[in-house]
């Protein structure tokens, strides 16, 4: 019985499962572990994440280098407000102080945007155990010059919510690049624009 229902999912019909849960979503607050690898070296960081549509993102670095520093994208303005200790400074996204070792900006760290690589040709692989829940595993081709380098991704889809738990990128040989976990994932919470004053 278990081999019809896995032989019964699509990728198709789960990207248009997932694309219909993110466009219900209005705001997200969760636990982001980053792990972003370049030149064989990893950067380890976990940060609380704040998302709220059109686009207001807040970071907090909780674990790894600069700990406690917070960053929050505006994106009607497109820029970053900084704060570490007393000091508070508006960037440009495009800073390299704000971007990963391989460049990624602090726009291409949310689920929405995520979300939005998926196409309707990702394949689903296989069901799975992640954070105690079931996930669905779909294997997505991407494009490396728009995805620092990356050929390849998997997402890990939550069963429940619909919406992806963990990415992981692969360039061509096949080496992970960057791996992206939700955790503590909440959505629909009712923030507000106050909850990404700093």
């Amino acid at each position: 019985m278990l081999w019809i229902t896995l032989l019964s999912l699509s990728g198709k019909e789960l990207v248009a499962d997932v694309k219909k849960a993110e466009a219900a979503l209005k705001d997200y607050t969760a636990t982001m572990e980053s792990k972003t690898y370049k030149d064989g070296k990893l950067e380890y960081k976990e940060y609380i994440q704040k998302y709220m549509r059109p686009g207001f993102i807040y970071m907090k670095v909780i674990r790894g280098a600069n700990r406690g520093g917070v960053a929050v994208y505006h994106p009607e303005k497109r820029k970053v407000r900084v704060k570490k200790g007393p000091l508070k400074l508006w960037l440009s996204p495009d800073d390299r102080r704000l971007r990963s070792p391989v460049g990624h900006r602090i726009y291409e760290s949310h689920i929405p945007w995520f979300v939005k690589r998926l196409s309707d040709d990702a394949r689903f692989v296989s069901e799975g155990t992640l954070f105690g829940r079931k996930v669905y595993i779909l294997e997505q081709k991407l494009d490396p010059t728009k995805n620092y380098g990356a050929v390849k991704a998997k997402y890990w889809i939550d069963s429940q919510s619909m919406l992806p738990v963990m990415i992981t990128d692969y360039d061509a040989e096949g080496n992970v690049v960057r791996t992206v976990k939700y955790r503590n994932l909440k959505v629909n919470v009712g923030l507000t624009e106050d909850d990404f004053k700093i």
